[in-house]
Parts: structure tokens; C-alpha cells; sequence
């Protein structure tokens, strides 16, 4: 049996090292002249290294589970945790000698290799112990400065078990080589079982005063400017004009407006215009507004102008909205930052209580880094059940602003073409065998998750990414001739595996960007991903074009990239142009098949292959609720040399340029099957999307085609069956006014059931904010409701237009009816209603 790993470092032996650990961590230093040991002072005597982390107290304010550095109950390891002392043992209630407690599964017996990892580490946000046990856990920094010690010579895993609480990180945290696993076994950060340890870049706002009753607006001292701002777990949204303000007439150097009234705003340079065109957002301060004239920041307006001329002008036009003053703060949920002053305004949503309700300002850009290099990568590191939360992103606000090419990359060269990709707020560049697994992205002020130069076998794989300013997931870069063409093969991004990860409302910011996006990159697997309420494309692979297959003599490095049963719903609900799998550039020997790809909102293809795209397999998808389910172009440079066979498509509606297509690409014995699913087609939506255990992310629904009642129909046109068709943007609409004071509509679920949530599809078509808010979802067992308990709210503030409500609640009594009803009086419409039954 191997020796043991006892509970504390001065106990510790390692049974490999040449000359034992067995100092206390007040002898560190002197244990670095160990002969086995690197002499790199990586830990000082009092436990606290210079570190890149500070560990703060006080729980999450975005989660509901109880933050606690007392043991947590309801888990296999967790027992009587007393010792003779009184103090907690372990995490398992006291092992025997010989045994190692593993906090997730209990006692371990130590009887093999490998069978217990080397050691078991504890940190929690208030951790000030030096030797990181359960009793005394350490601070993050502390606990990363241990790992160090141990990890040169590892026969098990190292875990560190962060407890739960909001780690406030004040600089990112920082991984390179010196933090990797060896011997091929991983370095674990781990969650606590039951405990949700948060690291956060945000910092709390308060206290709150109200500075203007008539408007209920509050303010609070802030120690930073930002761009963001979250309230009770919810974006507050910067303070907005009305969308497509009408009179603007595009000049030389910005707009004209209608009317002089803007030039009397206090803070012109902290303005921003938004545009959306196309395929592309833009974000652009503003210079000066004398009279009606409007002068906006470059190099951002030239840039924001540079695509024209190029088979059309893909530039900059009208205004979207304006944002960011002062004068703009008139909604609730809406806020306003003057940096200068150090204070934020807010105007709190109906029913939230500034001095109760959390508020967080995030401060960091970067929460967590990875870097290794070429010759030393970072490697053999798993996260498993963090979260990551709360950064910003202050670029845009500064005069370069943001100016889309396409899906993040944007352009930064001042009239010319250079671009850079959109930042995420944890990246890993030179790395391999990292892996991120069920751990959660959200509150996200750019990007959440990058792999970038050199990253090659890592998995991000049954993670939760939602509420994110930009993208979920980057693989790779597009920017330079060394990432399509790199003189050192090292260097490229391969072989990565994007699995079983559930994306929803991303984009909220740069809706431009795409859920998971990957630049040249060889050998990546995107499979059984679950992408939901998109603003614009759910996955892109591949660039350039075909333009680099062309100007260089030797292929890009794009190939054996592989999109394999992904499900994508939902999406293109802001932008047009896009698809719900997009692909560019040659990528031999590539892969798209499997996938389940419904209600894509602004029309294109929902399997787009454009330009440049070659050499791909496109089989057995299957396609519905779209306006083409293929798009195939040769606009400019020919999308050549590729296999679409096989396919499934509600309705017989590809687009393809030319027509007849180019001679090279094979589209045949492609199925459309009308209003009725083959069983063919439904075995692959059945399989698509993420694997059974990890569905509970994401249920199935199961209301689609059951019977629906309502209080009354606005006309034959919009039916109760309009509301779960599986046609976001068909819907049922009651009689207004008087006729129907107080609508509802309800679903027969044929049985009683056990509901995790709902998702209610807002208009399509029509603006209609009183349609986005008081409502109520409710379950019953009797058919008239008169047991109705209440499940979720929707409260005053609408919704945005065509914004979808994903409602989600603990109760799991088993209901037969679902009930979507208004709050009180007024006008409702739904487009759909989809209930998610609770996993078995």
C-alpha cells in the first residue's frame, strides 16, 4: 500500500520525492533547499504569496445556495466533523490511518496507484490558514502558492476544494507552466459538493440614496468607471434613447438630428451611437454635437464607414439607439455611470429594494489568464462547478469604439483592415489538457471562454454559459498571416472538444458575436451543444473567405474541424445574415452532421456555407421553421467541393448561387418532409443537443402539440395551437380591451408533471412592450385553474422586443396544466410557450 496521505503538510510524505516534505509551512523556505525542490520561492512564511487574488468575504448575489465555511449536509462525505479538539476533522467526518478523504465521494482506502490523489486542499474566500485543510482553508492565492510545492512530482491528482462564496478578485488570476499537473495526472479546482465558490472582477455598490423621487432615481458612490452594472442578479441596462430614433440624416463626420435638443447634454464624450446592419454592430462615441450637427470620435467613425464599395456598403448608417447620458435615464432597470464624479444612478425595476437587493460593478477585464509557452505550456489542469462572473470590457468607450467585420473580430486600424478579436474574460493560450467541466459563465462584460495560441486537447465540456456582453466560446484567431499560416506547427489550436455545453443570451451587447466561434484551428469537435435565444449565428468555423487559400501556396490550417449534433434554436433574433451553422474557408476532411437546427428568426441559411467554404461533408441534419434551410454561395470567391446529401428540411426552400450550383458541390437525396417529421429526421432531433446527463441544463419540451385552451382568440389567424406549434414566430393573440380584460392561455399536459421551467417566445413582428411584461406562470391540477399556484413572474419592466422569458423555478410538485396569464389587466400575445419538464 502506498503511504499515506495524512491531513496536514507537516505530516505530508510524498512517496516519490528525494528527500521528504515533512516542515510545517512556517519552514517553507527553508524546505525550498530541498535538493528534489526547484529553489523558487514560491511561498512565503506567512501562507500569502504575491499573489494575483485577493479572497474576500460575503456570498454570491447572484446564486441561492447558502455560502458557509461550516460543513455542508446532504452529501456522501459529510458526518459527525468533530475531532477530541471539537474542530472539523475533514470533509468526511474523520478516515481511518491509510485513508485520504475525498470530499466527493468520502474515505478513500489508498490500496493501488493511484488510487488516492497526492493531496486534498481546501480554500474558501475568508481562507487565511497556511496549510490549506479542511479546518483551515487557505485563500486562493495561498492555495495555488501549496499546489506549487506539490506538483512536480505527482502520482494522483492534487484537488483543491474551493468552498462557497464570492472569491473577489482584485487581478486576474494568473496560471502558467509552474501550475501544471505531471506525470500526466491534472491539478483539480474543484466546488465544494453543494457549495457554488463564485470568482468574481466586480466589486459591491452602495449605499443608495434617492437623488430625484419624481423619477425614482437612486445613487450610489462607484470606486471605478465601468460598463456594466448588476442589480438583484439582473443587467441593468445603460440608459437608452428609443430604438430607430427617426430624422437622423448620416454627413461626412456623424448626423444631422432632427432638432438641436441633444447639444444641451452634459457629457457628450461619454455618448455612444449604436447601429446594427447587416450581419454587424457598431458602438461609437461621440465627439461634439453643435446645434443638429453630430460629430462622431474617430478613428471610430472611419472605420465604422470602411466597408463600402466592396459589392455593397456593409458601413455604418442610421442609429439604432443612443446611449450612455445623463439625460437618457428615464426607465426602470436602466442606469447611468459618471465616471468622473465616481457615482452611478439607477432607476431600481419595480418591486426591488436598493437597500436589500445586491448590486455589483465589475472592475476586472480578465478573471482568469492561462499561459504557457510554446516550450513550457500550461497543461493538465481541470476547473470543475466554478463560476465565473461579473468583468467588463472598456474599449468600446474609448474613441476606437467597436466596428464589426464579422462575429467578433473587429476592425482597430483607423481606415485600414486591421481587426482584433473580441477579448473573453478567461483564456488559456499555450495550453493542452486543460479542462473546464460543469462550471458556469455569466454577468459577463465581453467574451466569456478563449483558447488561443497553441492550445491544443483541451475540453470545455457540460458547462453554462448565459448573460454574456459578447461570445461563449473562441477557439483560435484570425488576425495575422501566423494564424493561418504559422511558420511553428505548435503554434496552431487543435484538436479541442467543445461538448455538451449549454449557450443562451449571449451577445446582449455585441449581438455581432456568435456562440461558439472558432478562427483556423485543425482538428476541433463541436459537438451536442444546446444553443438557445441567440441574437445572431450559433456556430461559425472557419475564415478568410477562401482568400488565403488563394494568396498563400499552401493550405490554411483549417481541417478536420467536425459540428456534430449540435441543436440551434432560436437564434438570428437581432441580426440578419447569418445562419444556425456557419462556415467559411477551406477545411478538408471537415464535418456537419447530426444537427437540429429550428426557428432561426432573420432569414439566411440555416446551414450557410459561405463564401470560400470547401471540402465539407454537410449529412443528415435535419431543418425547420427557417426561411432557407441551405445556403450555398459563390458570390465571390466559390464555395466549392463540398457533399450536401441526406439532409432533412420541413420545406423545400435552399438558396443557392449560382443556380444550377457549382459543379464541384454534390446537393441530392436531400428529404423534405411537410408538416409531418419522418421517423428518420426525429431520431436525429432526439439525439441532438446535450447528451442525457446533461440535459437537466436545458430539458426537452413537452408541450409542443398538446392541447391548448385560452380565454378567447383575437381572429381564426392567431389560435390557442399557434402557442405550442414549435413556431416562435406564429402566435395566439386574445380579444383586447373589454372583450378579454384579464387573457390567459393554458396547456393540457396530459398528465401530471414535473416542471423545471418554461420559455416564453415573445412577438416576432410587432414591438408590442406591453405583451413583455406582468405576467404570470402558474400550474394546476384542476382544468379551470382554481388550484393555480403561482410559479413565476414577470414583473413591470417589458422585455425587450422579441426577447424570449426563460422562467425557471425550484417547485417540483407534478402539475397537469400550465397557465401563461397576464398580471392583473391588459393585452398579451405569445409566440410560444415551451414547458421543460424536470429531469427524472
Amino acid at each position: 500500500m502506498r503511504p499515506a496521505l495524512v491531513r496536514s503538510l507537516g505530516e505530508f510524505v510524498h512517496p516519490l520525492r528525494t528527500a521528504a516534505l515533512v516542515c510545517s509551512v512556517a519552514l517553507l523556505a527553508a524546505c525550498n533547499d530541498d535538493p528534489g525542490r526547484p529553489a523558487d520561492g514560491l511561498l512565503t512564511t506567512s501562507g500569502e504569496p504575491d499573489g494575483t487574488t485577493t479572497a474576500t468575504t460575503g456570498s454570491s448575489p447572484t446564486t441561492t445556495t447558502e455560502s458557509t465555511t461550516e460543513a455542508p449536509t446532504g452529501t456522501s462525505a459529510t458526518t459527525e466533523l468533530t475531532g477530541d479538539t471539537g474542530q472539523p476533522v475533514d470533509a468526511c467526518g474523520g478516515c481511518e490511518a491509510g485513508s485520504v478523504c475525498d470530499p466527493a465521494v468520502g474515505c478513500l482506502a489508498c490500496d493501488g496507484p493511484g488510487s488516492c490523489p497526492d493531496a486534498v486542499l481546501y480554500a474558501a474566500p475568508d481562507g487565511t490558514g497556511s496549510e490549506c485543510t479542511f479546518a483551515a482553508p487557505c485563500s486562493l492565492a495561498g492555495a495555488q502558492a501549496v499546489v506549487r510545492i506539490f506538483n512536480d512530482v505527482m502520482t494522483g491528482e492534487l484537488q483543491v476544494y474551493l468552498r462557497g462564496g464570492t472569491y473577489s478578485l482584485t487581478t486576474p488570476w494568473v496560471l502558467g507552466a509552474e501550475d501544471s499537473g505531471s506525470g500526466g495526472h491534472d491539478v483539480v479546482w474543484r466546488a465544494f459538493p453543494g457549495e457554488t465558490p463564485i470568482l468574481s472582477g466586480g466589486v459591491p455598490v452602495g449605499p443608495w440614496r434617492l437623488v430625484d423621487a419624481d423619477k425614482n432615481i437612486f445613487r450610489a458612490p462607484v470606486p471605478t468607471d465601468s460598463r456594466q452594472l448588476w442589480v438583484d442578479g439582473h443587467r441593468a441596462v445603460r440608459a437608452r434613447g428609443p430604438e430607430a430614433p427617426q430624422g437622423f440624416v448620416e454627413t461626412a463626420a456623424g448626423y444631422t438630428a432632427p432638432d438641436a435638443s441633444m447639444a444641451a447634454w452634459a457629457d457628450i464624450g461619454a455618448v455612444e451611437v449604436v447601429g446594427f446592419r447587416h450581419w454587424k454592430s457598431f458602438r461609437c462615441p461621440l465627439a461634439a454635437v453643435a446645434g443638429p450637427e453630430i460629430t462622431v470620435q474617430n478613428p471610430c467613425w472611419t472605420d465604422a464607414q470602411l466597408h463600402q464599395d466592396m459589392n455593397g456598403d456593409f458601413s455604418m448608417d442610421a442609429p439604432q439607439w443612443f446611449e450612455n447620458a445623463r439625460e437618457l435615464l428615464d426607465e426602470p432597470g436602466e442606469f447611468y455611470l459618471d465616471g468622473a464624479a465616481e457615482v452611478v444612478d439607477h432607476i431600481p425595476r419595480a418591486g426591488v429594494d436598493l437597500q436589500a437587493a445586491p448590486a455589483v460593478l465589475p472592475v476586472l477585464e480578465t478573471l482568469v489568464h492561462g499561459a504557457g509557452t510554446i516550450e513550457a505550456p500550461l497543461r493538465h489542469v481541470r476547473f470543475e462547478g466554478l463560476t465565473f462572473a461579473h468583468s467588463t470590457w472598456r474599449a468600446p468607450s474609448g474613441p476606437q469604439g467597436y466596428v464589426e467585420l464579422q462575429a467578433g473580430i473587429r476592425l482597430v486600424g483607423g481606415g485600414t483592415w486591421a481587426s482584433e478579436k473580441t477579448p473573453a474574460a478567461v483564456r488559456f493560450e499555450a495550453a493542452d489538457h486543460v479542462t473546464i467541466a460543469g462550471c458556469s459563465f455569466e454577468h459577463l462584460g465581453a467574451g466569456a471562454l478563449s483558447f488561443e495560441l497553441g492550445a491544443h486537447d483541451n475540453l470545455v465540456a457540460g458547462n453554462r454559459f448565459d448573460d454574456i456582453s459578447a461570445g461563449a466560446i473562441q477557439l483560435g484567431n484570425v488576425t495575422e498571416p501566423w494564424h493561418h499560416h504559422p511558420e511553428d506547427p505548435a503554434t496552431i489550436v487543435a484538436d479541442n472538444t467543445v461538448r455538451d455545453n449549454f449557450v443562451s443570451r449571449i451577445g446582449v451587447e455585441y449581438p455581432s458575436t456568435v456562440a461558439i466561434w472558432a478562427g483556423y484551428t485543425e482538428g476541433t469537435r463541436i459537438e451536442h451543444n444546446d444553443l438557445f435565444d441567440l441574437p445572431y449565428t450559433g456556430i461559425s468555423v472557419g475564415w478568410g473567405w477562401g482568400a488565403v487559400d488563394v494568396d498563400f501556396p499552401t493550405p490554411a490550417s483549417s481541417q478536420g474541424n467536425h459540428i456534430e449534433g449540435n441543436r440551434v434554436g432560436y437564434h438570428m433574433r437581432v441580426l440578419a445574415d447569418g445562419g444556425g451553422i456557419y462556415t467559411l474557408g477551406a477545411q478538408m476532411g471537415s464535418t456537419n452532421g447530426g444537427n437540429y437546427v429550428h426557428n432561426q428568426g432573420h432569414p439566411y441559411g440555416a446551414l450557410y456555407l459561405d463564401n470560400g467554404t470547401q471540402h465539407y461533408a454537410v449529412t443528415g441534419n435535419v431543418v425547420e421553421k427557417v426561411d432557407y434551410w441551405l445556403l450555398c454561395t459563390t458570390y465571390a470567391t466559390d464555395a466549392t467541393n463540398n457533399t450536401i446529401t441526406g439532409n432533412y428540411s420541413e420545406l423545400d426552400n435552399p438558396y443557392v448561387q449560382p443556380d444550377p450550383p457549382h459543379p464541384s458541390n454534390t446537393i441530392a437525396d436531400n428529404v423534405v418532409f411537410g408538416p409531418t417529421m419522418p421517423p428518420e429526421a426525429l431520431a436525429i432531433v432526439a439525439a441532438a443537443g446535450l447528451s442525457p446527463e446533461h440535459r437537466a441544463m436545458h430539458p426537452d419540451d413537452v408541450a409542443r402539440g398538446l392541447p391548448a385552451t385560452a380565454s378567447s382568440i383575437y381572429d381564426p389567424g392567431h389560435p390557442e395551437a399557434q402557442a405550442n406549434d414549435g413556431d416562435g414566430r406564429t402566435g395566439w393573440s386574445p380579444k383586447g380591451g373589454d372583450e378579454d380584460p384579464s387573457p390567459w392561455w393554458m396547456v393540457d399536459l396530459q398528465q401530471p408533471r414535473s416542471l423545471a421551467g418554461a420559455e416564453v417566445v415573445m412577438r416576432w413582428e410587432l414591438d408590442q412592450p406591453a405583451t413583455r411584461a406582468d405576467l404570470e406562470i402558474v400550474g394546476a391540477n384542476q382544468p379551470d385553474a382554481s388550484d393555480a399556484v403561482v410559479l413565476a413572474r414577470l414583473g413591470a419592466t417589458p422585455l425587450p422586443h422579441r426577447a424570449i422569458w426563460q422562467a425557471r423555478w425550484p417547485d417540483r410538485t407534478a402539475y397537469r396544466y400550465l397557465r401563461v396569464r397576464k398580471a392583473g389587466t391588459g393585452y398579451m400575445y405569445l409566440g410560444e410557450v415551451r414547458v421543460l419538464a424536470a429531469p427524472e
